[in-house]
């Protein structure tokens, strides 16, 4: 549904990245965020997806970046400049959290200190089953805050919704809209 955003509103806009490897989860993560039907059948997101989701008194921008490497380096330093926070999705493999500290690395060549970089350590229903870490152990790799999801499990909307919240407190600090 298309909404007129007021130019008093523009200040309320805040742009919120995805980024992570291909089959990490950021596809089913905007889903959950806007509470559309996740499919557990992995459709690859081409280019981008771009979203706008109305959270409390902020418009969020949403960049679901494809994970694919030729995607990844070829637009994704276009895509992350301007962004307010990015969560970078992991699937929370050994391998994947590894490729996942490359890319902090590489996204932090394109935003400023102020942009928070957020891990989301996704699939954690499989830590105990497959090797997958736990959601500490991916943070003390990355040394960015990590938490821990299971972004197909509904239930976790409400963490979700959480972690934007806090961030977005911040955001509206540093935009001097609150004190």
């Amino acid at each position: 549904m298309w909404s007129i955003i007021l130019s008093s509103e523009i200040s309320k806009i805040v742009k919120v990245t995805f980024i992570g490897a291909p089959a990490v989860g950021k596809t089913t993560m905007l889903k959950l965020l806007i509470k559309d039907h996740i499919d557990r059948f992995y459709i690859p997101t081409h280019g981008l997806d771009l979203r706008t989701v109305k959270f409390d008194d902020y418009y969020l921008r949403i960049w679901d970046l494809a994970g694919q490497s030729g995607y990844l380096r070829t637009y994704s330093k276009d895509y992350l400049l301007g962004s307010d926070v990015i969560f970078i999705v992991s699937d929370s493999t050994p391998r994947n959290v590894l490729n996942t500290r490359e890319l902090i690395n590489y996204a932090c060549h394109f935003v400023g200190k102020e942009c928070p970089i957020i891990c989301i350590a996704n699939k954690q229903d499989l830590v105990k089953s497959d090797g997958r870490m736990d959601a500490k152990r991916v943070e003390d790799l990355l040394r960015v805050k990590t938490y821990g999801l299971t972004a197909i499990n509904k239930a976790e909307r409400k963490t979700l919704l959480n972690i934007i919240k806090k961030e977005l407190e911040k955001i509206s600090v540093r935009r001097g809209l609150k004190e």
